[in-house]
Formats: structure tokens, C-alpha cells, sequence
């Protein structure tokens, strides 16, 4: 087959993409032979399991028709995400850590399965510019041609156009868009039917976030021009992206950028770290005791391989949602490691404590540091996302071993805001002196 786009023979790039597909296609056609010994009421009892509107019939859907993509059991994370699938939620936010299948789940298997059940009338999906879209949407154009299972259940859709060219439909008149963000969508239809399922997928940009006016613009897009191409009351909207920037498009989506600030009403939002307490699904690092959030795929000891080969400060931005920032001013190069002295052999030894005052979310930090001649040891250092009460503990903890060892002189200020910690006095700094 010669493909052709508007303005004549494909570029060696197209061409390659090309191949890139059939490639796919050919990959699909094998890994979907058909049943041959079930009968018709078997087919028909099948099928019909898979649209009871439960989260079950949404799973066997997807390792009946995808068994080349299905290699683990779904996490606890895709079952919450199909429940709103499902219940066709009108606004759902996937914040998924890298490699935990959320494209595959939002842009493969479910506009897959709207279109066995007769819902979707339309697709239309976004990402961070036009070729990547058009790569997502490439997947479901290559299942509906060459999906042997789905074709055998539900018939040859009749493709027209192509991925592409960024629009492709069914026979049916379903249609399905891809568009970069900022593009404009206005208009989108196919005949008389306006798309009811809209995705934006991998759309972030680290390097966009340093430009907040440039995020805001994208976030005005998304909820803007892009989800009132929707139907109005029968449409579900869905984005999925691991947060990777502090203050980029996921945050401003989910609508909690600070940790204090509310999430965005009316959102039904999962979120997922790699490592985990189980018993609440709230973020534990492995050296805390977490375990992988996705033990049906991932082991911890794959995912310690993974974290050590990319850093620690990757490894907070793929899989946890949280960054640090490079330093500028202390660089690992001004550091040597060496063996603390005893505390009495020190000139002088400084406290210093950096609150927050939030119950929830925010960070405190108490570091001790030790001053001989002209060098300055960071012998002790304590970094929590926790409570005030625990700060203050942690501080008198450290007083009481800095006690036992050498005197001690205290400055303090004054903070109201500690009576119901049950402490008159916050210790902004300590000075011990020998």
C-alpha cells in the first residue's frame, strides 16, 4: 500500500513511521488469532460479559483483545481508574508514575472498549505537540485494523484516512482526532456527531514549567477549547501524566500545587507512587519500608535497580511526583565526606531550625553544624514532610544529645502559633558553645 499525505509521496521521515506501524499491525494480527472452537452462544455470552458495567468485564475486555500488551494483573491503581471509565466520570486525572501503564490503559484499551459497547462517537486526543498525538492515537488505528479478535466480535470497522494525517474514522461515523496543545479544535466533529471521549496524554514539559504564563495558557487549552469539543453531559474528559514538574500542567490540573491548596473540584483523581504503605497507598520510600505500588509487575528489587541506575533526584520526579531543584551555590564538588569529630572538639556548634507552621504537607528541616578553624561540618540533619509537634520533638532531641556533651546557650523567639503543641516557645535557633 502507498501512502500518500497532502502534498504528495511521504518524507523519509513519514516513511519510516510508516513502516513503524505495519510493523505494529503485523505484530497485533499475530498475537490476536481468533478462537476457533467457540460456538455462537459462546461468542455471544462472551461478549456480553465484557459490558456489565463492572470493573471486571472491563479487565477480561482487555486480556481477551490485548494479550501482547497484558504481561502483569492489573494494580489496584487501573481498577480505580476503569471504575471511573466505567461510570463514564466526567473528569478523571491518571497521575501514574513513569512505566506503570497509563497510556496504554487510557489510550488503547478504553477507547477500545467505548467502541465494542457502542458508546464512543468520537475521539479526540492531545499531547505535547501534533507528533506525539499522532503516535498515541496511531495504537488504536492500529487495533481497529488489524486486531483479528475484535474484528472477528465486532466486525471491520471500514477505516478512512489516517493517523497520519492526524483524523481517521469508522464506517460508523466514529472519528477520531489528534491535536498538539494549542492547536484549535473548534469544529471538530464527524457528520452530525461531536466526540464524547477526549484525552490528553504526556503532555508536561519540565522546560515549559520555568514559563508559568505559557502553563496557564496550556491549562486555559485543555479545559478551554479543547474539553467543550465535547459533548455536554455525556462526554468524559481524561488526562494522564506523572507530575513532572512541581508547577507544570499536572499540577495546575490536579489544582494542588502547593500542599496546602485544594484539589481542583469535581475531579476524580488517582494518584500513584512507585513504592507505597499498603495499607493506605500513601508514598513510603523503599527505605522506609515501602513496598511497590505494582508488586504484580515490578519487584522491589527491580525497582532499586531502576532508581540507582537514574539517581535519587530522578528517580523523586518519575516515580514519586516530587522534585529538587539543582544547586547553584553549594556544588557536590565544594563537599568532602570525613569523619565527624567528637562535639567537644569543635569551636563552636550552630542549631539551626527552618519550620513550617502547616499541619499537613509542608517540609521542616533542623541541621547541626560544626565549626573547627576555618571548616564547617554538617554533622546532623533532620528532613521531614510531617507535623509541627514531631519538628519540635526532634529538636529537643537533639538539644538533649547536645546537652550531654557540652553546655549549651538557647536563643528563642516567640511563636503564638505553638500553643496547641503545647511548647510557649519555637526555637528558631540553637548556639552551643563550648
Amino acid at each position: 500500500m502507498r501512502r500518500i499525505n497532502q502534498t504528495g509521496v511521504l518524507s523519509n521521515k513519514e516513511q519510516k513511521a510508516w513502516k513503524e506501524f505495519e510493523a505494529t499491525c503485523t505484530r497485533i494480527r499475530t498475537a490476536t488469532k481468533t478462537i476457533a472452537y467457540e460456538t455462537a452462544k459462546q461468542k455471544e455470552k462472551r461478549i456480553k460479559g465484557y459490558f456489565n458495567g463492572t470493573v471486571k468485564g472491563f479487565i477480561d475486555f482487555s486480556k481477551y483483545y490485548f494479550p501482547d500488551y497484558v504481561k502483569a494483573e492489573f494494580g489496584w491503581f487501573h481498577k480505580e481508574a476503569i471504575k471511573g471509565l466505567v461510570n463514564h466520570e466526567s473528569f478523571i486525572v491518571l497521575e501514574f508514575p513513569r512505566e506503570h501503564a497509563k497510556s496504554v490503559l487510557l489510550d488503547v484499551f478504553t477507547p477500545m472498549y467505548y467502541i465494542g459497547s457502542e458508546w464512543l462517537e468520537g475521539l479526540i486526543l492531545a499531547s505535547e505537540n501534533a507528533d506525539k498525538a499522532k503516535v498515541l492515537i496511531r495504537d488504536v488505528e492500529a487495533q481497529l485494523r488489524s486486531n483479528q479478535r475484535f474484528i472477528n466480535d465486532f466486525g471491520d470497522p471500514g477505516i478512512m484516512g489516517s493517523w497520519q494525517q492526524g483524523h481517521f474514522s469508522t464506517i460508523k461515523g466514529v472519528g477520531f482526532w489528534a491535536f498538539g496543545l494549542g492547536q484549535n479544535p473548534a469544529g471538530t466533529r464527524e457528520g452530525a456527531r461531536r466526540p464524547n471521549f477526549g484525552i490528553v496524554d504526556d503532555a508536561d514539559s519540565k522546560a515549559k514549567a520555568k514559563n508559568q504564563q505559557r502553563v496557564k495558557d496550556d491549562v486555559d487549552w485543555c479545559l478551554g477549547e479543547f474539553m467543550n469539543c465535547l459533548q455536554l453531559g455525556n462526554s468524559v474528559f481524561a488526562y494522564a501524566n506523572n507530575r513532572i514538574a512541581r508547577d507544570g500542567l499536572t499540577a495546575h490540573i490536579v489544582g494542588d500545587i502547593e500542599p496546602e491548596d485544594p484539589k481542583r473540584e469535581g475531579i476524580y483523581h488517582i494518584k500513584v507512587y512507585a513504592t507505597e504503605d499498603p495499607r493506605t497507598h500513601e508514598k513510603l520510600m523503599i527505605d522506609e519500608g515501602g513496598v511497590p505500588a505494582w508488586p504484580e509487575n515490578f519487584t522491589l528489587e527491580k525497582l532499586k535497580r531502576r532508581f540507582a541506575s537514574i539517581g535519587y533526584r530522578i528517580t523523586l520526579r518519575q516515580f514519586y511526583h516530587e522534585h529538587i531543584e539543582d544547586g547553584n551555590l553549594f556544588l557536590p564538588e565544594h563537599t568532602t565526606w570525613t569523619k565527624p569529630l567528637p562535639l567537644h572538639i569543635y569551636d563552636s556548634l550552630v542549631a539551626y531550625c527552618d519550620p513550617s507552621f502547616s499541619s499537613i504537607g509542608d517540609f521542616k528541616a533542623i541541621v547541626l553544624l560544626g565549626l573547627i578553624g576555618k571548616y564547617i561540618d554538617a554533622l546532623w540533619c533532620w528532613v521531614r514532610q510531617t507535623s509541627p509537634t514531631a519538628m519540635v520533638q526532634a529538636y529537643y532531641n537533639l538539644k538533649a544529645r547536645i546537652d550531654a556533651q557540652v553546655p549549651t546557650q538557647i536563643y528563642q523567639d516567640t511563636h503564638a502559633g505553638f500553643q496547641d503543641v503545647n511548647c510557649r516557645y519555637f526555637i528558631e535557633g540553637t548556639f552551643a558553645q563550648k
